[in-house]
């Protein structure tokens, strides 16, 4: 049986933010690893932590942004604690991200041309190649993501491009890149649903490949079950379920999972798809015990006043949740 190899490990994350001299706690112990070569993903609601998460595995939380415990290891090596050199390294061939806003990952008054190539002199300064080569790379990845004409597309500055547009070329260079991890934070956002589902078809493709280890975080369950082998599904800040996809979603025992799935529309349209009551707690003071209690119809007075913590419900799969933990 083949070994399994973790490329990247999210060991007890915590992380806050300091706002108005108030501190937020945001991530609250977050657990999970990413096998290489494997696709994972983090599905949850707006706020619930997704891109604070990927911020950390990156390294580039805003300045009002504490890693308070936990590491981050990649290839066995904590992040967090890496000198300057090694973290540049990291950025240069380990992880490279899709942010969620194209607007502001690409600079507004530099040719696409230039960034592509800024971007690619970076990540590939070992290989030492040439400009035409590195155009030639360009191109190839522009041609990837649907945009037909690479020629133009690199002659345009960002403004003359329009969202759906910005966010290909934004993949493009994430994925030119040749790095080993791709965070993708809402890669398709901005996108219409058939080139979404062209730009979701690459990525599988190159997972399946071996070339590339994926972190696919978004709301859709659609996307994850599509794309993810395993996914983790978070709630305001904390992973309360998670296992192979297949399983987590055809079996969910956290009563958030559940509350999910039941916000799908219906195909046979047989009843109306449900909300979930509430909302998101407030981070400056999040409840004590499970996070999703307030919200929760199965509360009891534990899951108030003290936190699950994870058990295997079998083949993998695992929750944080009492009742789930009871058999209830």
């Amino acid at each position: 049986m083949e070994e399994k190899t973790n490329v990247l490990e999210v060991r007890d994350l915590s992380v806050s933010y300091t706002v108005a001299n108030v501190k937020t706690h945001v991530l609250e112990n977050v657990n999970f690893s990413v096998e290489k070569g494997k696709s994972v993903g983090i599905v949850g609601e707006s706020g619930c932590g997704k891109t604070t998460t990927m911020r950390a595995i990156l390294n580039v939380l805003p300045s009002n942004g504490t890693v308070e415990s936990g590491e981050i290891l990649y290839n066995g090596e904590n992040i967090l604690n890496m000198p300057n050199n090694k973290l540049q390294d990291y950025r240069q061939k380990g992880a490279g991200m899709i942010f969620q806003d194209p607007s502001s990952a690409l600079n507004p008054v530099i040719s696409i041309r230039n960034q592509f190539l800024e971007a690619l002199k970076y990540a590939h300064k070992d290989k030492k190649l040439t400009k035409a080569q590195l155009l030639e790379k360009a191109a190839k990845a522009l041609e990837q993501v649907s945009l037909a004409d690479p020629d133009r597309i690199l002659n345009s500055y960002p403004f003359q491009l329009s969202g759906g547009m910005r966010q290909r070329v934004c993949i493009a260079i994430t994925l030119a890149a040749e790095r080993q991890i791709l965070l993708a934070d809402e890669p398709g956002t901005a996108l219409d649903v058939t080139i979404q589902d062209q730009i979701l078809r690459l990525i599988k493709s190159l997972v399946e490949a071996g070339e590339l280890s994926v972190i696919m975080v978004t709301h859709s369950l659609g996307v994850i079950r599509q794309v993810t082998t395993a996914v983790n599904i978070m709630y305001a800040g904390t992973i309360v379920e998670g296992g192979d996809t297949k399983e987590v979603f055809g079996h969910p025992m956290h009563p958030y999972t559940q509350a999910l799935m039941d916000c799908l529309p219906k195909l046979t349209g047989n009843g109306i798809a449900k909300g979930i009551p509430g909302r998101i707690p407030d981070y400056s003071s999040p409840p004590g015990g499970c996070r999703f209690a307030p919200r929760c119809p199965y509360v009891t007075d534990r899951c108030l006043n003290e936190k699950p913590v994870p058990h295997e419900t079998g083949g993998g799969h695992w929750t944080s949740c009492f009742k789930a933990e009871e058999g209830r």
